[in-house]
């Protein structure tokens, strides 16, 4: 089982915005894929089984975020998705975040193929959990 660590251990959460390189088509990249995948985590019940299937570990930012998860990509260099669940007229929301001591030191272009790639990682993750729905948006049948 994935313990929930609180993240204040971190100095900085910084957005790709921030990252050495980084463009405002890296921004559109990363808002783009988010968007188009954030519904599916509405099927998502269990947070830590999630973490445990990503390999990193469910995190409390202090965001008001209704989830959070981090993942250790690189040493040094870690990603956090936290997520809110939509509430009435309000739709699901996933945001991501970075930091680590070297998260300076990577590439922009890097970060968007890592950041997508765990996010088709959790699509996943929704299908498996939901095997056999046919509810489930279908672009968890793409990945």
């Amino acid at each position: 089982m994935v313990a929930k660590r609180k993240a204040q251990y971190y100095k900085v959460l910084i957005g790709l915005q921030e990252v050495n390189g980084a463009s405002a088509l890296h921004v559109r990249q990363i808002d783009g894929a988010l968007k188009h995948r954030q519904k599916a985590l509405e099927y998502i019940a269990e947070v830590h089984k999630l973490a445990e299937f990503i390999g990193g570990n469910v995190e409390s930012l202090g965001l008001r975020e209704d989830w959070a998860v981090s993942k250790e990509i690189f040493p040094g260099v870690q990603v956090f998705f936290f997520y809110n669940r939509a509430n009435g007229q309000i739709p699901g929301n996933l945001k991501v975040l970075y930091s680590g001591e070297r998260i300076r030191l990577m590439k922009s272009d890097d970060l968007v193929k890592i950041t997508i790639a765990l996010v088709n990682h959790m699509l996943r993750y929704v299908k498996t959990i939901n095997h056999g729905n046919r509810d489930i948006p279908d672009i968890c049948n793409k990945v």
